[in-house]
């Protein structure tokens, strides 16, 4: 037992002073277009203390009901490692189709467009999982 003790008392030292982890400012917006009241929306963005763009207001995390009756939101987070971005998108039983709708993401780490990447939905679409991932470098 002193042993094992000794040699996990003899770990790594994780007060090193100058870490090499990186990481970056990251900025989500996030834009809906057509009859998205009329489907299910779950988003989740993570991997930070995101904020909506502008504002102290702390970002839930999850997103979905009230949090997605805007057609359009931004949030941002600073000292990002890796950002995350998961959806689940059905429509909705209450509703009737005809319906279309986009969810687009435009990703920016440290203030320069990674990508946009546009998830398009219709009547028929029932709980589509979509994900992004990105690294800080």
């Amino acid at each position: 037992m002193i042993l094992f003790l000794l040699l996990v008392g003899c770990g790594k030292d994780n007060d090193d002073p100058n870490p090499t982890t990186s990481t970056a400012t990251f900025r989500v917006d996030v834009s809906q277009t057509g009859d998205y009241q009329k489907f299910t929306r779950i988003i989740t963005i993570a991997g930070g203390d995101f904020k909506y763009r502008g504002t102290t207001d702390p970002v839930p995390a999850v997103l979905l009901g009230d949090n997605l009756n805007t057609a359009s939101f931004s949030v941002e987070a600073l000292n990002v490692e890796e950002l995350s971005i998961s959806t689940m998108t059905g429509f909705s039983p209450v509703e009737t189709g005809p319906a279309a709708m986009t969810l687009k993401f435009s990703v920016y780490r440290n203030g320069t467009l990674l990508e946009e990447k546009t998830f398009s939905y219709t009547e028929v679409t029932k709980d589509k999982s979509d994900d992004l991932s990105y690294k800080a470098n």
